[in-house]
Order: C-alpha cells, then sequence, then structure tokens
C-alpha cells in the first residue's frame, strides 16, 4: 500500500468530530459486497426513519435524474443502482456531521462547493465514457478535510480563511502552521477512517494539484473543484484563475453531454439540482 494510504491515528486537529453515522457504514459496506442484494440493503436504511426519509427525499429529486417517482427504500435501491444509493448515504451521513456548523457562512460555501463539485464530476465521468466508481462521492468528499477541520474549529478556522484571503497567504501551508495538517491530508485521513475504497483517498489527498487532461478519477476531481468554482460556487480565492475553456478541455468527453455545453448551461443545470437540497 502507498505511504498516502498508510494507517495512522486521527490527528488531533479532527479529534473533536463525531463518528461517521453507523447507519451509512453499515450501508456503505453493504453496497461494497456484490454478494448482497437490494432487499438487505432496503432493511438496513429502513431501520433509521430519519435516514429514510432522506433517501426518498433526494432519490426523488434532481439530483441524481430519477425520472419515476420511488416510494419505498427497495424500490430506490433497484431504481438507482448501488453506486448512486452510496452517494445518497455518503451525502445524508456528511450533512450531518457538518449539519450544526452551517450556520456559519463560509462553511456554508465550502458545503456548496463540494455539492456541486459532486455533481459536475459525476457527470465528467459520464460525459468521458470513463468507468469510474464512486465520481459523485469523490467529487463530494473532496472537502472532507476542510468540512472536518472548521465543523470542529469553525471560528478559528473562519478567521483563518479571512486573514489568508486578505493578505493572499498559501492556504495549504496556513493550515498545517495553525493546524499541523492541511484539508488534503486531514481529508484523506478521515476517508480512510471510514472505509472509504483507495481511489477516492487518493482523489481527496490529491486535489489541489494541478490537473491533467485523463479519465482517471482523481484527475476529474481536480478538475471540477476548480470548474464549481469557474460557474461561481469558489469559497475561497484560488492560487490561479482558470477558464471554462481551460478546464473543458482536460475532460476527454463528447459533445453531447451538458458539462461541454458551455458555462451558462453548466450553471443552469447545476443550480437546478441544488434548489432540492434545503441548504
Amino acid at each position: 500500500m502507498p505511504e498516502l494510504l498508510a494507517k495512522a491515528s486521527r490527528p488531533w486537529a479532527l479529534r473533536l468530530l463525531p463518528p461517521f453515522p453507523a447507519v451509512a457504514n453499515r450501508v456503505l459496506a453493504l453496497v461494497n459486497n456484490e454478494d448482497v442484494g437490494s432487499r438487505q440493503i432496503s432493511e438496513v436504511i429502513n431501520l433509521d426513519p430519519t435516514f429514510t426519509a432522506e433517501i426518498l427525499r433526494i432519490a426523488n429529486s434532481p439530483l441524481f435524474g430519477v425520472v419515476r417517482e420511488i416510494s419505498t427504500v427497495q424500490h430506490a435501491v433497484a431504481l438507482v443502482g448501488v453506486n448512486k444509493v452510496k452517494a445518497m448515504a455518503t451525502l445524508i451521513a456528511l450533512s450531518t456531521v457538518v449539519k450544526s456548523s452551517l450556520r456559519i457562512e463560509v462553511l456554508r460555501k465550502f458545503w456548496i462547493h463540494s455539492l456541486v463539485t459532486a455533481v459536475l464530476t459525476d457527470e465528467s465521468a459520464r460525459a468521458a465514457g470513463a468507468k469510474v466508481d464512486g465520481a459523485y462521492t469523490a467529487g463530494l468528499l473532496h472537502n472532507l478535510g476542510t468540512l472536518g477541520l472548521m465543523s470542529a474549529y469553525p471560528e478559528e478556522y473562519s478567521r483563518m480563511l479571512e486573514v489568508s484571503t486578505e493578505f493572499g497567504f498559501d492556504l495549504i501551508r496556513t493550515e498545517r502552521d495553525l493546524f499541523e495538517i492541511d484539508h488534503c491530508a486531514a481529508g484523506a485521513c478521515l476517508a480512510e477512517e471510514w472505509n472509504f475504497p483507495d481511489p477516492i483517498v487518493v482523489a481527496i489527498a490529491m486535489h489541489h494539484e494541478e490537473p491533467k487532461k485523463s479519465p482517471n478519477l482523481f484527475s476529474l476531481v481536480q478538475i471540477c473543484w476548480r470548474l464549481a468554482g469557474v460557474a461561481g460556487y469558489m469559497p475561497f480565492p484560488d492560487e490561479r484563475e482558470w477558464t471554462y475553456e481551460e478546464l473543458i478541455e482536460l475532460i476527454p468527453a463528447s459533445s453531447n453531454s451538458w458539462i461541454t455545453g458551455g458555462i451558462e448551461r453548466v450553471r443552469q443545470e447545476v443550480g437546478s439540482r441544488l434548489t432540492t437540497l434545503r441548504l
């Protein structure tokens, strides 16, 4: 196993975070098992009424592009497939972890940016014809370290962002100075602790590196969080300004995808999906 993914104890800066919700952990474990059917997955989800309600609400929203009404969890699992159920479970679980801190405007911006990146990564993988499992989940979790640090230390992290923006400090270096870990490494640590697959851990750890044209999961995440910024959802100033044309050129995409239809089309599509999430 690469050094990047080596097991380590949770850094002190993340010790105040709650554990990943139990029902989500069980759902993710089940959907990763090829011998488990939709009935078993549904039975676990149905044990938690709140989780059940959220799964059905999201399954019936435009977020995942389902056109038929879904009335039961088993119907949701059978219709949308286990990969989308995995993405839904991750979305619900992560929103539970950060919910108490979403009153802070800058954290809301990071949360929305993560959601937009998830939608764009999922669509870019589909447009590229890439057989990439977990594209939506990787996009959603790419800023897991930021969400974790800010949930644990909301005032301190918010102030760090203000100062970094005002004086042009390097975000990664400033995080390391204050928390002894940057948000890329912190997110990878949490994702590994929460048993997400290695490709998603790597995508989180590498998302700030310069993007290159490739259908690999980590490359698509590198492209799409920046594309989310170009679409108007960047929560902090990037180290350089990207254009839509530069980023879309890095996605080996077919022309019939909405992600290649121009920046206004991207903004329209993303905006329509966000309206369903009670942000």
